[in-house]
C-alpha cells in the first residue's frame, strides 16, 4: 500500500547488501533466471467417424503459453463413412509458460479395434483401452536447496527465485529487503488486494480497478504496471492461472514483482541523486520508505516522515527475522 507524495509514483526497495556478489547468489540459485514452467495438458484426440470407413479425429492443438501452459484443444470429429471406426490422433503438448513445474502430458484418443472404444456405428473411435499418452510439457526448474534467501518456511520462500531474478535484471542491491516488503505488503498472498485506492479512482475505471494488487501491491491507477493493462486500457485482473490472460495479469508474480522492483530501482536512483553521501544501507532503507510513501517522504540520509518511518521499522523487523533464518548478512 502506498501514498502518493510526488508526481512520480515510486515504491522502492532494493536487493542484496553490497558485500554479497550477484554472480555468486545467482549461481547458487541455479542460474540468472528461473526456467519457464512447462506446458499445460495436451489436447485429446477426436472421435473417429460413425459406423463404417472412418476418417481419423484431428489432433488436439497445443496449449497457449502462460503461467501453467494452456490446455490443448479437443480433437475434431472424424467424417462419417461406412467401415471400421477411426482412431483419434494424439493431442499435442501444451506450449511452455512461466514458472517452475513441467506440464502434464496429454492423452491420445487412439480408438482401438473394431469398436474403437465404443460401439461401431454409434461412437466410432472413442477413446479405447489402448489410449496412448501425449507429449508432456517441457519441465522447468525450481529453486535448489542452496537458495541464499531460504528461511525453510515454504510460504515465505515460494517466490525467492523470482525475487533474485528480478533483482539481477534491474540491478537491485538487496533482495532480502524485497522479500521483507512482500511480507509487509501482502503476507505472500499473490491475490492480495488493498482496501483503499491510494491514487484515487482512475478516470473511466471502477474503484475495484484502482486498488493495489498482488505480492508487492502494484497499483496500475498510479501509473505502474503498464504491461498489465488490457487493450481497452483497464488493468488485467485475471486470477485464472490456466487463462491465456494470466501471462500479463497484475496478479502474476513475475509481472507483479518485475514492476515493483523496477520502480524500486527508479526510487533508489532518485534518492542517490537527491541525497549524495549516504551509506548503502541508508539508501536501501530510504528506498523502502519511498516505496510506501513516495520520495517526498524522505528528507535526508535515514530521515523520514512518520508514515515512512513506521514502514521502514516494519521492513527492518521482517529483515532481521529472515536474515537470521537464512544466514544472510544483516547491515541494518
Amino acid at each position: 500500500m502506498k501514498t502518493t507524495l510526488t508526481s512520480s509514483v515510486v515504491r522502492a526497495a532494493p536487493c542484496l547488501p553490497l558485500m554479497v556478489s550477484f554472480s555468486l547468489v545467482m549461481a547458487a540459485c541455479g542460474g540468472t533466471t528461473p526456467a519457464p514452467r512447462g506446458g499445460g495438458a495436451a489436447g485429446t484426440g477426436g472421435h473417429g467417424g460413425a459406423a463404417g470407413l472412418a476418417a481419423s479425429g484431428q489432433a488436439g492443438s497445443a496449449g497457449d503459453a502462460g503461467a501453467f501452459g494452456g490446455a490443448g484443444g479437443s480433437g475434431g470429429a472424424g467424417a462419417p463413412g461406412a467401415g471400421t471406426a477411426g482412431a483419434g490422433s494424439a493431442g499435442a503438448g501444451g506450449a511452455a509458460g512461466r514458472s517452475f513445474d513441467g506440464g502434464a502430458g496429454g492423452t491420445s484418443a487412439s480408438g482401438g479395434g473394431q469398436d474403437g472404444g465404443g460401439s461401431a456405428g454409434r461412437d466410432g473411435g472413442g477413446a479405447g483401452a489402448d489410449a496412448g499418452t501425449g507429449a508432456a510439457g517441457t519441465a522447468g526448474t525450481s529453486c535448489p536447496a542452496s537458495d541464499p534467501l531460504k528461511t525453510n518456511n515454504a510460504k515465505v520462500d515460494a517466490y525467492d527465485c523470482v525475487v533474485l531474478a528480478e533483482c539481477t535484471k534491474w540491478g537491485m542491491p538487496d533482495p532480502m529487503i524485497v522479500k521483507s516488503q512482500i511480507q509487509q505488503e501482502s503476507s505472500f498472498n499473490e491475490f492480495a488486494v488493498s482496501p483503499d485506492s491510494p491514487c484515487g479512482i482512475m478516470q473511466g475505471w471502477t474503484d475495484a480497478e484502482s486498488k493495489s494488487f498482488g505480492l508487492i501491491q502494484t497499483t496500475p491507477a498510479c501509473g505502474e504496471a503498464k504491461s498489465a493493462l488490457l487493450s481497452n486500457g483497464h488493468p488485467n485482473l485475471t486470477k485464472d492461472m490456466t487463462s491465456a490472460l494470466w501471462a500479463t495479469s497484475v496478479f502474476n508474480p513475475t509481472i507483479n514483482l518485475d514492476e515493483g522492483i523496477k520502480t524500486d530501482v527508479d526510487s533508489l536512483k532518485a534518492l542517490k541523486a537527491q541525497y549524495p553521501g549516504c551509506t548503502a544501507a541508508q539508501y536501501n532503507m530510504m528506498a523502502a520508505g519511498a516505496f510506501n510513501s513516495g520520495t517526498g517522504a524522505i528528507s535526508g540520509c535515514g530521515r523520514y516522515n512518520a508514515r515512512a518511518q513506521a514502514y521502514v521499522d516494519a521492513i527492518t523487523s521482517h529483515y532481521h527475522q529472515y536474515a537470521a533464518s537464512a544466514g544472510w548478512p544483516d547491515p541494518y
